[in-house]
């Protein structure tokens, strides 16, 4: 059941839909590095990782920023407490990075403008900023 038995246009379909949607983001950002499923830019402090499935078709955004040192205890209760209320991603802290992560995956069912990239990317910031800021309050 290759491809989950996609014919082979709609694979095709999919994989071009990445493609697009990998050119559009890198034409409006500054793309630090890339491999051949993932773009890493920053944006708003953050590292930005963006990936792209391109059989399913999905784009995965995941930030990340260094954390201060504090009780680490206390903040895996708070990331608990985080995704226990959080719809649109999840929260994260490495330890051995000394890092907050948060990361969303969202369908890529069709062409993904600019405009509704950025806007997807501005409310995934902000639910980033609500996460680091309860970590570090």
């Amino acid at each position: 059941m290759p491809y989950c038995d996609l014919s082979a246009a709609e694979q095709q379909r999919r994989k071009q839909l990445a493609s697009k949607t990998r050119r559009e983001i890198r034409s409006h950002m500054k793309i630090e590095d890339e491999d051949e499923s993932s773009l890493f830019t920053k944006y708003c402090d953050y590292f930005i990782q963006i990936s792209f499935g391109e059989l399913h078709p999905l784009i995965v955004l995941r930030f990340a920023k260094p954390l201060p040192q504090t009780d680490s205890a206390e903040q895996h209760q708070m990331t608990n407490d985080l995704n226990l209320h959080g719809v649109f991603g999840s929260h994260a802290v490495n330890e051995e990075a000394g890092c907050y992560s948060y990361r969303t995956t969202l369908w890529l069912d069709s062409a993904l403008s600019a405009r509704r990239f950025f806007e997807i990317l501005d409310r995934c910031v902000d639910e980033a900023n609500r996460g680091y800021l309860q970590l570090t309050a």
